[in-house]
């Protein structure tokens, strides 16, 4: 493949449209939830004395706990439903 002189000499356009969105607004937001998420786990190990590690690994097993009680409940009624 041969690179022309044109090539060299065209400014690269912007970024596009979605990509911009992506960089300006959800990168920020989502780095904004996860800092905040960590300053309030880092006060809840300080109030209760608990290693920030356990309360993430309950707080970890709760929601998979609900999120599979979710799942087989939805599934059972289901069943029931169609019999």
């Amino acid at each position: 493949m041969v690179i022309g002189r044109d090539y060299l000499l065209k400014k690269p356009s912007g970024p596009s449209a979605p990509k911009l969105f992506l960089d300006t607004q959800v990168v920020p937001l989502v780095a904004n939830i996860a800092g905040g998420l960590e300053v309030a786990l880092d006060r809840a190990a300080v109030r209760t004395g608990v290693r920030p590690a356990f309360i993430l690994a309950g707080a970890t097993g709760l929601l998979g706990f609900g999120l599979i009680r979710l799942l087989t409940h939805r599934a059972e009624s289901r069943r029931s439903y169609r019999i």
